[in-house]
């Protein structure tokens, strides 16, 4: 993953994903349809619809399982506009800044774990890069 705009969807999609749910959804999802809408107009739409119905999934469910499987989906979105639309890459990278630190002035905590054979993403707080975990179990351990 040393591809800068594959590092930056993924910091995006991140960034997406675990605003939804909190206090700050509706802005950021309101700056991604933005990002979209540079793709065309009739797209946003979409957008919204998609950005609403994973929030609603990950407010209903209430776990990390949920996020997790949302992240690389959108990963892939956002690469593919970044790749249609260079000029993205800026207004991507505002939306990671401006979700980068507690607007309260409080900390953040963040639990990333991967499990039998797979791999978990991370990215916190301005300049962060994303950090990839991989489990990989010893020799004669059966999957978790």
């Amino acid at each position: 993953m040393s591809d800068p705009m594959a590092v930056l969807a993924m910091a995006g999609a991140t960034t997406v994903v675990a605003a939804m749910a909190t206090s700050v959804w509706e802005g950021t999802r309101d700056q991604v349809v933005d990002l979209f809408r540079r793709r065309d107009e009739g797209r946003s739409a979409v957008v919204r619809a998609q950005l609403d119905g994973d929030a609603e999934l990950v407010s209903g469910e209430g776990d990390d399982t949920v996020r997790d499987d949302l992240v690389r989906p959108w990963a892939r979105r956002l690469a593919a506009l970044l790749r249609d639309h260079p000029e993205a890459v800026e207004g991507l990278r505002a939306l990671v800044e401006d979700n980068a630190a507690p607007r309260d002035g409080g900390t953040w905590s963040q639990h990333i774990a991967a499990r039998a054979g797979g791999a978990a993403f991370g990215a916190q707080g301005p300049g962060s890069s994303v950090h990839v975990h991989y489990y990989r179990p010893a020799p004669g351990d059966a999957p978790a």
